[in-house]
């Protein structure tokens, strides 16, 4: 229980842990002259032990300054996955990369893959487990996967004018 009787729920505790993530706590003197908030206001938005949140309009100025860093976008990231979301990153399309096979090719070699990968798994006892997960690096497989597919969906929007 936080000061004033307010307890905060584990979604504010992931919340709190996603923007502590996205300012690090070695660069809350940067994010707070940057944000022209004092340390203290930074340091509540990502401290369990306050109420206070970063502002929503603040937050992709403060992800932008660690993009490249291990689990950016944290607090989209961590909103994502509250709200039953995975977040991948749009690729940049090229509007005369459209080689339709190469694609469809990705797409298909990439499923069989993991296709076969999982009946290979199912092939002993009849489930999927987490060491057969790593054996086969099926995590890994399933992200490339899902990549190739938002590759896709990406030219397939570019050339339809739906962005």
């Amino acid at each position: 229980m936080i000061p004033g009787g307010l307890e905060l729920t584990a979604t504010d505790i992931a919340l709190k842990d996603a923007t502590a993530a996205a300012v690090a706590v070695d660069k809350q003197v940067y994010v707070a002259r940057i944000m022209e908030r004092a340390q203290s206001v930074v340091n509540d938005w990502g401290n369990s032990e306050k109420a206070g949140f970063i502002p929503l309009r603040l937050v992709p100025h403060l992800e932008r300054l660690g993009q490249g860093r291990a689990g950016w976008p944290h607090i989209t990231r961590a909103l994502a996955h509250m709200q039953g979301f995975e977040l991948f990153p749009l690729p940049e399309v090229e509007t005369d990369a459209r080689d339709w096979m190469t694609q469809v090719g990705a797409v298909s070699t990439e499923a069989a893959e993991i296709v076969t990968k999982i009946c290979a798994s199912l092939a002993d006892d009849q489930r999927v487990c987490a060491q057969d997960v790593k054996k086969h690096g099926l995590l890994d497989d399933a992200e490339q996967l899902v990549a190739i597919a938002v590759q896709l969906l990406t030219q397939l929007r570019a050339v339809s004018g739906e962005q």
